[in-house]
């Protein structure tokens, strides 16, 4: 009996040991359409995942038993490549200050810093207590796992003026776009009366979620660091499913996959995911949401509906007058470039995204966006650019934002 339970304690623990990634590469492919095919085919065989798949380059995540044998197949068929990052987990450790203590205190809340989702959770209530005068909390749903997760609402008007959703770390392991998001909360709660900020809260009520996948957040933090999906256990082989490619646009059709083990996994079913189905009620049952955007990273894009097709959207003339302006915002801040476009042209064909969902759904100015980098760190962007990332993220969104005040959303 006592080996039995000795044996069970070293198999839960090594479930819930941290992953580690030593010696694990980035490679960035620079594929045919052919050759991205064929890259498709061996991903599986060799266990690798896409970072990227979208624009000229193709960035994969390749273990350091497999690596070798990855590089020589693209030498055989002819795909040039690049290594990005040498060693994965080399990366992950320079990526935050593992000294740094929790913070659930607002005086002390560092906003260049990381946060797990409790410290997140926890800001949250702080935030209303400090600001009550133009923020206030709202229930999104429930994770998979059981996990109550909330957004916050700004607003100096009316419960009826035209709103803006905001919906971030809707993938796990993409950290910068909670942190970019608690800093948009930072601008919108201390804006000083006369800034651009303080006017657009009196005519528009704008709705942030910082974390829409807590379960994924939480295992990056403990587990995974690179975690895409949810945590849902829907066949028994592997878990997750990628939250988006869930949603009811050509489900199940190009840019998803049907394996359970793809981090592009579109699930047994169409919103077969809990936090899914959340997000779609909660900007579906808010009054009068004009903008919705989805914040992702990285590759530095913005762009717009259609992602299941090439064909154009309706209002395609107008949205690609917003990511005009709004990459151009974003290029003063900091000199980033930003590339936009019509989400299947530029990022590539993806079925099922949130975008394409709440577009079809009626919201005018709906839009993703990738944040930083290009390709140096990746998803493992260290906390020295937060703020710099967070400051040209808000300049971008402040446009889509000015759009709803001018009623152009409507």
């Amino acid at each position: 009996m006592r080996a039995a339970i000795l044996v069970l304690c070293a198999l839960a623990a090594f479930a819930n040991a941290e992953k580690l990634f030593h010696g694990n590469q980035v490679l960035r492919t620079f594929p045919s359409d052919e050759q991205r095919q064929y890259l498709q085919s061996i991903a599986d065989d060799y266990d690798f995942d896409f970072w990227t798949e979208g624009g000229d380059a193709v960035d994969i995540h390749v273990p350091r038993i497999y690596s070798p044998i990855v590089q020589v197949m693209l030498n055989r068929n002819s795909i040039e490549y690049e290594v990005f990052i040498e060693d994965l987990q080399t990366a992950i450790d320079n990526e935050r200050d593992r000294s740094r203590p929790a913070q659930y205190d607002l005086s002390s809340f560092d906003y260049n810093a990381y946060h797990d989702f409790d410290e997140i959770d926890a800001w949250i209530d702080n935030i209303v207590a400090a600001y009550p005068d133009v923020a206030s909390v709202y229930t999104v749903g429930q994770s998979y796992e059981g996990q109550t997760f909330r957004g916050l609402k700004f607003s100096r008007g009316s419960d009826s003026n035209p709103g803006f959703y905001i919906n971030c770390g809707i993938h796990a392991r993409e950290w910068i776009t909670p942190a970019s998001c608690l800093y948009i909360t930072k601008y919108l709660v201390e804006a000083a009366q006369g800034s651009d900020e303080y006017s657009l809260l009196q005519d528009i009520n704008i709705y942030l979620t910082p974390n829409s996948n807590p379960d994924g957040y939480k295992y990056t933090w403990n587990g995974d660091r690179m975690w895409r999906k949810t945590r849902s256990d829907n066949n028994k082989r592997c878990l997750g499913v990628d939250p988006n490619r869930n949603w009811d646009v050509n489900w199940g059709g190009q840019g998803s996959s049907t394996n359970p083990c793809s981090d592009a996994y579109g699930g047994p079913s169409v919103f077969s995911e809990v936090e899914v189905t959340s997000i779609r009620d909660s900007v579906l049952n808010t009054p009068n949401i004009q903008a919705f955007i989805d914040v992702h990273s990285y590759s530095q894009m913005l762009f717009y509906p259609w992602g299941y097709t090439l064909l154009p959207a309706a209002d395609k003339s107008l949205l690609n007058t917003i990511v005009v302006e709004s990459v151009a915002a974003i290029k003063a801040s900091h000199g980033q470039t930003y590339e936009t476009g019509q989400i299947s042209q530029i990022y590539g064909v993806a079925s099922g995204s949130t975008a394409d969902f709440f577009y079809k759904s009626g919201v005018k100015c709906s839009f993703g966006a990738e944040l930083r980098d290009k390709g140096r760190f990746g998803f493992t962007l260290p906390e020295s650019y937060i703020q710099p990332t967070s400051e040209e993220t808000w300049a971008g969104i402040k446009v889509i934002a000015k759009y709803v005040q001018s009623g152009q959303c409507a």
